[in-house]
């Protein structure tokens, strides 16, 4: 059985976030604790919002073409 991630947004107070996180977790008003690309964690952010979803081995394999993106895109 494939596992999936979901793209989804979460507030927290005036703050928003989105990330992708495990489908399981992706319930619409569920509060989380999520963790941050420093390694810190928050507690408080609840699900607002569910977007796309995709294989979770996808998902994982490209969490960090963010960092390239320059790289890509410069001519």
């Amino acid at each position: 059985m494939s596992e999936y991630h979901v793209q989804c947004q979460f507030v927290r107070g005036n703050e928003r976030y989105t990330a992708w996180i495990p489908e399981e977790y992706a319930k619409l008003g569920r509060v989380l604790k999520l963790r941050h690309d420093d390694g810190h964690w928050e507690d408080g952010w609840e699900v607002k919002r569910r977007g796309a979803r995709m294989l979770s081995s996808y998902v994982e394999d490209h969490e960090r073409n963010y960092l390239k993106q320059r790289e890509a895109s410069d001519i």
